[in-house]
Order: C-alpha cells, then sequence, then structure tokens
C-alpha cells in the first residue's frame, strides 16, 4: 500500500516543474517579443534602404559628369549649363519679335514684342501645386551661368529673348529643381521651386503679375523633352503662352519638363 505522504509529496514536484516550465515559456516569449522589437524595425530599415538605393541607382542613370561634381559638392540641383541657354538662345533669330498672334482680350490680331529693356520684377502664382507669389526676374541674360544663378537664387527667371508675359508670343521661364531627399526638406526654398512643376495638371491655372496686373494662363500641355529639342521656345498656334521648364528627372538633368500654359481672357 502506497504512502499517502508520497503521494502528495510527487504531485507538488509535479507541479513545481510544470510551474517553472510554464514560468520557462512565458520568458521565453518574452524575450523573443523583445529581441523582435528590435530587430524587425532593424530589418525593416535595412531592407527600406537597399530598395531606396536601387531607386536612386535607377533615377541617375545615366548621370553626368556634372552632376556627380555637384553630389560630391553637397549641392542639390543640376545646372543645366551655359551652353545650354547658349543654345536656345541661337534660335532665337527665327523667333523673334514682329510676328502675328491673336490677343483674346481684345479678339483681335496683334504684333509680338520683344522688350529687351523691361526690368521689373514679375510674380507667379500656381496655387494647385503650392507655388505662391514666386518672383521672376525679367530679361536674364543666360549666357553667363553666374549671372543667371544670382537670379535663380531668389526665385525664377524670364529668358531674354523671349517675350514678356503679356507681349504676345511665347514667354519663356525656368528655374532648378531640386533631388527629392533635399526638397522634401526645403519645398519652399525659392531657388527650387520649380520641383513643383512635376505635380501640375492639364487644365489648371497659372496666374502671373506684372505691372499691378494678373495676366491669367491654363495649362494646355506638360512633356518630357531632350536637352536638344527646341521647339520649346516657338509660338503655340498663333497664341500667347509661357512655356515653364526646369531640369527632369528631379535635380538631375538628363532632359527637361516642360509645362506650356496658353493666355485667358
Amino acid at each position: 500500500m502506497q504512502n499517502p505522504d508520497w503521494n502528495i509529496q510527487t504531485e507538488s514536484q509535479t507541479k513545481v516543474k510544470k510551474t517553472r516550465i510554464y514560468i520557462s515559456v512565458v520568458l521565453a516569449v518574452i524575450g523573443l517579443v523583445i529581441i523582435g522589437s528590435q530587430v524587425i524595425p532593424l530589418a525593416k530599415s535595412y531592407i527600406d534602404g537597399m530598395i531606396e538605393q536601387v531607386r536612386a541607382d535607377s533615377k541617375v542613370d545615366p548621370v553626368p559628369e556634372s552632376y556627380q561634381t555637384y553630389i560630391e559638392s553637397q549641392l542639390a540641383y543640376y545646372d543645366p549649363g551655359k551652353s545650354y541657354f547658349a543654345n536656345l538662345s541661337s534660335e532665337l533669330g527665327s523667333i523673334g519679335g514682329g510676328s502675328q498672334y491673336y490677343d483674346p482680350l481684345t479678339q483681335t490680331q496683334k504684333t509680338v514684342i520683344i522688350d529687351k529693356d523691361y526690368d521689373k520684377d514679375m510674380y507667379i502664382d500656381i496655387k494647385s501645386i503650392g507655388i505662391v507669389n514666386i518672383k521672376i526676374s525679367a530679361n536674364v541674360d543666360s549666357y553667363n551661368d553666374k549671372v543667371y544663378n544670382q537670379f535663380l537664387k531668389q526665385g525664377l527667371a524670364h529668358f531674354k529673348g523671349t517675350p514678356l508675359p503679356g507681349d504676345g508670343g511665347n514667354s519663356f521661364i525656368y528655374g532648378h529643381s531640386a533631388v527629392e531627399s533635399f526638397f522634401s526638406n526645403h519645398q519652399n526654398l525659392p531657388e527650387t521651386i520649380f520641383s513643383r512643376l512635376s505635380n501640375i495638371d492639364v487644365g489648371e491655372e497659372v496666374d502671373i503679375k506684372k505691372d499691378e496686373k494678373v495676366l491669367k494662363y491654363i495649362v494646355r500641355s506638360k512633356k518630357i523633352v531632350s536637352p536638344d529639342d527646341f521647339s520649346i521656345l516657338e509660338s503655340q498656334n498663333n497664341k500667347e503662352t509661357v512655356t515653364l521648364m526646369t531640369c527632369w528627372p528631379l535635380g538631375i538633368g538628363t532632359k527637361r519638363l516642360i509645362v506650356v500654359a496658353e493666355r485667358q481672357i
């Protein structure tokens, strides 16, 4: 016959073992949770970094040598260079003043004016993409990068030799764009405000303030072109337009982002 005390002792030992196993399991689970809370974010950060690197590599291929130089000097944007603007300027001879355009305000044909002496500041609003009251410097000499970059630090530049907004023909206005990592932290910097231009849609309004008047335009086209596409300077179907230009991809400049807006009544 078994001793009752022995049975009680055996049951007690069994309970102790079960309790120890339970505590061990709980402690193991807690440990795994603690380790997971550290490892998972690190793993996610590593994976996100790898993905971002792949995306960055795909964006900058091929990368101009000049852009590599700017990256090394920690500048955020790519300068298309005076050679690009010199090539544009060489095309202006066949797109000068004297041609006719249709004025929607008077509903008559008028003569395009090229006023190279105008030196007042103008301002642009594209409220749909958060561009508000950004200065446009008129008649910027774009042969010299030291000259036009001084103006671009304050906003945008009107390309000298093209009509001013309101004078008919096709006004050409340009500005820098910035790489996304820089622009995300400097979204209101006038120097790279045209990074927002990529978000504009056809049909949206562009307002240009000049001589206390507000000139209203509607976006008619948006496209990516090669740097040697000089047709962007030409008038659009005998209408008054503004062409807005920045580098594409943003801050890189292997191509150009072009937005054309047509003057409205």
